[in-house]
């Protein structure tokens, strides 16, 4: 790490500001901008000593655990694409878990595996019989509204009623060759996509323009089997975002990298006063959070299994901006690299499910304490297939744990700040 450290010292000041400002745009915050906290060493040596520690811990609060897809190539020529995928819905079908999450992306490596979440949450719905079919998001506004409820009623047909969608405003340009929409005015279209697609999937008939400037009174088929819709917005940081999805009542999804426990809760308390001021129950607003994962039986040996997929995994997420951000610093494929390698040391410890049950449980006591409802846990960033399928019973485990918590009597939305963890625990 000294070596990389040395690399970003040499940077222009210029080029440090533009390398950190693009970072915390993309949910990445900029190196050094905060000292990784991590576990005080005799508290988590001593754990580590014992195993099963944080089973005699009991949850303060209950977290609901789903599985959450995003592989970081889909460009890899490989047999079997959509193993892991499959094979991981069929367990989390089989052990409680709430909901399988699968995300839009296109023209990119990472998460290229899925352009259309409604075609694979076919699939998905094919195969298992109690687990939610979501997408972790609809780019709505690169669609008609109305292809996508039907598209999606489609799926909540074929799954007996277990879909759910979040819907995300898109932000790579080159996508948006798949819309007419404006690029610039992308948040708005998609809130109105929003309501137009809640008013079709309730059985409404809307107006739409036909030939030759023809009204035509439009109803979706098949009709769903939900009666409601449930919506997530996904979020990228925007405060704006987390209140404009309380106050129509959607629930929201963000990811922990990115967040210092602080500013998430507030942005958790955001949210849920914007749900009360528009006349919805704050509490019955989920708000979902994604955590990279993987649970293993000792941090040392997890850290050094994780390092080169998870450092390869965040250097493809920041190609991606490579012609915003990192082309006018003149970096090289390695300062690329070097970004990564620090952004996975300062985010291991801090951010992610990554390591033995004990460490992971903090971290989810963490997220929980700040307001949060559920994690759903990224499980694809490129390590293999079977060993991502090995770990997953002591996920289960994990989830098990937490669904017995007492239930939340005080929301973070009455401006009482949840306490975040410090001293001999890990920051999340």
């Amino acid at each position: 790490m000294s070596d990389v450290n040395d690399r970003l010292a040499k940077l222009s000041q210029e080029q440090r500001r533009l390398l950190e400002r693009k970072l915390r745009e993309r949910g990445l915050e900029a190196p050094g901008a905060r000292p990784v906290r991590r576990a005080n060493p005799d508290s988590a040596a001593a754990e580590e000593r014992e195993p099963d520690a944080w089973r005699r811990r009991p949850p303060e609060h209950p977290l609901r655990f789903s599985l959450y897809f995003f592989s970081d190539d889909g460009s890899k020529e490989t047999q079997d694409k959509y193993r892991l995928v499959l094979e991981s819905a069929r367990f989390a079908d089989e052990h409680g878990f709430d909901a399988v999450w699968t995300p839009e992306r296109h023209f990119q490596a990472f998460g290229g595996l899925y352009p259309n979440p409604s075609v694979l949450g076919a699939a998905l719905a094919a195969i298992t019989s109690r687990v939610g079919i979501r997408a972790g998001s609809v780019a709505l506004p690169l669609h008609h509204p109305v292809r996508v409820a039907e598209e999606w009623s489609v799926v909540d047909n074929l799954s007996h009623g277990r879909v759910a969608l979040s819907f995300a405003s898109g932000w790579h340009p080159d996508d948006f060759v798949l819309s007419s929409s404006p690029y610039g005015e992308r948040k708005e279209v998609m809130f109105r996509g929003i309501e137009t697609i809640r008013r079709l999937w309730a059985g409404e008939a809307i107006p739409l323009e036909g030939p030759e400037g023809r009204v035509v009174e439009i109803r979706i088929l098949p009709r769903p089997v939900q009666p409601e819709l449930p919506i997530w917005v996904t979020s990228a940081g925007s405060p704006e975002t987390w209140e404009r999805a309380g106050a129509i009542g959607a629930n929201v999804l963000a990811a922990l990298v990115g967040y210092p426990p602080e500013e998430l809760a507030d942005q958790i308390r955001r949210y849920r006063r914007a749900r009360a001021a528009a006349g919805h129950d704050p509490d019955r607003g989920i708000v979902t959070i994604v955590v990279h994962t993987y649970v293993g039986t000792d941090n040392a040996e997890v850290r050094e299994r994780v390092r080169e997929p998870m450092t390869n995994y965040l250097k493809t997420y920041l190609k991606q901006f490579q012609r915003l951000a990192l082309e006018p610093t003149h970096a090289t494929e390695r300062d690329a690299r070097d970004v990564a390698a620090l952004a996975f040391e300062h985010y291991f410890d801090s951010s992610t499910l990554l390591g033995t049950p004990n460490k992971c449980a903090r971290i989810a006591d963490a997220v929980a304490r700040c307001g949060a409802d559920e994690i759903a846990c990224l499980i694809d960033f490129g390590l293999d297939a079977d060993l991502v399928l090995a770990a997953l019973p002591r996920l289960a485990q994990l989830r098990e744990h937490y669904a017995a918590g007492p239930a939340r009597t005080q929301r973070a939305f009455d401006g009482k700040a949840p306490p975040v963890v410090a001293g001999d625990e890990v920051s999340a």
